[in-house]
């Protein structure tokens, strides 16, 4: 996967995008039955493709946005956590694989990659689209499994969350809004992501309300969230390193997100 620029299209383009994210990834699959069309990474406001690893003089890893962007997400760890390169999905070179589970949650190790804040990723009243390729191995779901997120329960600015909850590993896509006491909207899916197997999970939010779509299966939750404008940092593969953490427990390539501006 090469980078190239997001703002090579215009905005008529990239809402288009968001509107083809919506329609469903169903529009055509492969011979294992995966979809062949879905959001364009390449204009995404952030795209971690997790491809060309660089690792820092202390040997931590980050990885560079592959659209283009300035954002970056390091890896960051506890209790002799760490993040392994794995080979990707739909023949990528390289996705991450998380910390398995252990019998003392409290004492499991722990990782994650955070990309720092910045205005150009946070969507505020704008529809907006991010989502993930997850692997997950039917022993490895749990009560909590967060697989990427801005923000987090009960923070200022609203929050967006991915989240892999429960042992049917069926995901879910989490918004609320800024405003104070705001409940979240939650949708979720009824498609299981748990079969050690790649799968596509795509969020939306819009006027309307969130939609999940897994492998372009979708699902929709009306209502309305408000503005989501979250200082907070995105975190890929759990919402932080402390003891009672979500930790997601699988593999994850091509997080993005996605801000219709238009």
């Amino acid at each position: 996967m090469r980078a190239v620029s997001r703002h090579a299209a215009g905005a008529a383009a990239l809402a288009v995008v968001v509107a083809g994210a919506l329609a469903g990834c169903g529009g055509g699959s492969d011979a294992h039955g995966r979809p062949t069309t879905g959001p364009n990474l390449f204009q995404a406001d952030l795209w971690l493709s997790f491809e060309e690893p660089e690792q820092g003089p202390d040997g931590s890893l980050s990885f560079a946005d592959a659209a283009g962007g300035a954002a970056k997400g390091t890896v960051v760890a506890a209790d002799g956590g760490s993040v392994e390169l794995v080979d990707g999905a739909d023949g990528s070179k390289t996705a991450v694989g998380f910390p398995a589970a252990c019998p003392d949650p409290n004492a499991c190790p722990r990782a994650m990659v955070e990309v720092p804040s910045a205005p150009g990723l946070d969507p505020g009243d704008d529809d907006f689209t991010f989502g993930a390729t997850v692997w997950l191995a039917a022993d490895q779901t749990s009560k909590g499994s967060n697989i990427v997120q801005s923000g987090r329960f009960g923070t200022d600015g609203g929050q967006w969350k991915l989240q892999v909850d429960g042992d049917e590993g069926e995901p879910s896509c989490v918004v609320r809004g800024d405003q104070s006491g705001a409940e979240p909207l939650v949708v979720r899916s009824h498609v299981s992501v748990s079969d050690s197997a790649w799968h596509h999970v795509v969020c939306h939010r819009d006027a309307d309300g969130v939609s999940i779509e897994v492998d372009g299966k979708s699902e929709e939750k009306a209502g309305a969230t408000g503005s989501v404008s979250s200082e907070w940092p995105i975190r890929v593969g759990a919402p932080g390193v402390g003891p009672d953490d979500d930790q997601f427990h699988g593999r994850v390539d091509d997080v993005f997100l996605l801000i219709d501006r238009t």
